[in-house]
């Protein structure tokens, strides 16, 4: 299970590679638009009845750049692979497929996989061996080449040992130190690209009201992503923890089912569309987006704050899930290393400075009770130095031993219990813990809610509305 992110409005230094910018990961965030460190709330000052208040001029709210909801089935560019090889394969033996060069008038190809593409100094060149006979094409762009499928009854095309969908274009791009790599970026529709992101964030067993509510939210998420990236990147999401996880085509009954179920329906807020975080298990106590993804205004919405937890149940997942509660035991020396480490790295003299033994409290919560900030505080008398949970996560994940998520912090909802030689790390969830819970959404289907009980949970104030047709009646959307 991945945690979808949405990110700000900073571009990674080299578009084919995953920036999870300033947070998942990040992201890491997000899948969209990487994520931020958290900082503590200002504290309103009253002022006093006797002195008179001058007025200051209204700053202009930040912009909400949530899209609208489409009004047609968009396509969708998934990146799923980044190759450094000059030489890439596509196609299993036979398969029918036609080459094309996007953006030039240059003539496509039709032939026979496997089919082997080279970059060359004026394009691409192309070759393929099928039954004894082979051929070659050549095709002069600079940009990218485009692979379909000509098979109508067997729909995908093989590349790395699994089957992809959609249109395959192969980018080129040049990293930081001059070398060419290649992004392999699927481009196909909406709805075809889900049923592979609800099966593969899913256990196959989990109940069907589950599967819708998580298709409502990655549809959701995917349509935000595309806005935000449509003109800033060739790819829109990513097939991994950086947006969303993606089989690349393979999907079950249960999750097909659930898309088609659900087709063109998406979580909105004052009309436009709200970002659907997710993740595995919130811990029962859920994170605000702009605590835990970033501070872009898309976060600051009601659907994505977290509340307080007096007057209804805690979440299901604090018993249904093996990540209601852990811990983790690092050795005190190795933080501490860490933690001069990761001021050397972020150029923060007051971390690499800081005089040991180092002491670490909580700062502040959000309003369910989930750290939010804590407080390095060292010997001497110096300054103490406030960073997000989500850094002292970080700093603790690399301070751990172990390569398994089980030894490692699984989230930034923490206490920590210090001894002269070790620190105890006692969490609660996995993940960022912002939006749709999946655990906690199976066990409130296990108890018989619908998918939009569980969104009305997990979003408060959001609604569903049908952006674009289903492809076959279903029961209509409404208020969650």
């Amino acid at each position: 299970m991945t945690q979808a992110s949405f990110k700000n409005d900073e571009l990674p230094i080299r578009a084919g590679h995953i920036s999870r910018r300033s947070a998942l990961c990040a992201l890491a965030v997000p899948a969209m638009i990487p994520l931020a460190c958290s900082r503590s709330d200002v504290a309103t000052q009253e002022v006093a009845t006797a002195t008179p208040v001058v007025g200051s001029p209204m700053k202009e709210l930040p912009r909400d750049l949530r899209p609208f909801p489409p009004v047609t089935e968009p396509l969708v560019r998934i990146k799923v692979a980044d190759v450094g090889q000059p030489e890439l394969e596509f196609g299993k033996a036979g398969a029918r497929l036609w080459i094309t060069a996007p953006g030039t008038d240059v003539p496509g190809r039709a032939c026979r996989g496997p089919v082997r593409l080279r970059r060359t100094s004026t394009g691409w060149s192309a070759r393929w061996t099928s039954g004894g006979r082979g051929g070659t094409a050549t095709f002069k762009t600079p940009g990218s080449i485009a692979l379909a499928t000509m098979d109508r009854k067997n729909p995908g095309i093989e590349f790395e040992g699994r089957r992809l969908l959609g249109t395959i274009h192969v980018e080129p791009i040049r990293d930081t130190e001059g070398r060419t790599e290649y992004d392999v970026v699927c481009h196909l529709p909406m709805e075809s690209y889900l049923p592979g992101v609800v099966g593969k964030e899913l256990y196959p067993s989990w109940r069907p009201a589950t599967f819708e509510a998580q298709a409502i939210a990655a549809r959701s998420f995917a349509v935000c992503e595309r806005a935000f990236w449509i003109r800033r990147r060739h790819y829109d999401l990513v097939a991994g923890q950086a947006s969303q996880a993606w089989t690349g085509g393979e999907a079950s009954t249960r999750a097909t089912s659930a898309v088609r179920a659900t087709t063109g329906q998406l979580l909105v807020w004052r009309g436009q569309v709200v970002p659907a975080y997710y993740s595995a298990a919130c811990g029962g106590l859920p994170a605000n987006a702009e605590d835990a993804i970033s501070k872009n205004p898309v976060n600051g919405i009601p659907p994505l704050r977290a509340t307080a937890a007096s007057g209804r149940p805690a979440c299901g997942c604090v018993e249904s899930s093996p990540h209601g509660d852990w811990t983790v035991e690092i050795s005190r020396n190795a933080f501490e290393a860490e933690v001069a480490e990761f001021g050397r790295r972020k150029s923060d003299r007051r971390l690499s400075q800081l005089r040991r033994p180092l002491r670490l409290e909580v700062h502040d919560r959000n309003q369910a009770g989930r750290p939010v900030d804590f407080e390095l505080v060292g010997a001497g008398g110096a300054a103490p130095v406030l960073m997000s949970a989500e850094s002292i996560r970080r700093i603790v994940a690399t301070a751990s031993t172990g390569d398994s998520w089980s030894s490692r912090p699984r989230s930034a909802c923490f206490e920590v219990d210090t001894t002269r030689d070790s620190m105890k790390i006692r969490g609660r969830g996995f993940g960022h813990g912002v939006g749709l819970c999946q655990y906690g959404a199976e066990e409130m289907a296990s108890r018989g809610a619908s998918s939009l009980q569980i969104l009305e949970r997990y979003y408060p104030g959001a609604e569903v509305q049908q952006a674009w047709s289903r492809r076959e009646p279903a029961a209509s959307g409404g208020r969650v």
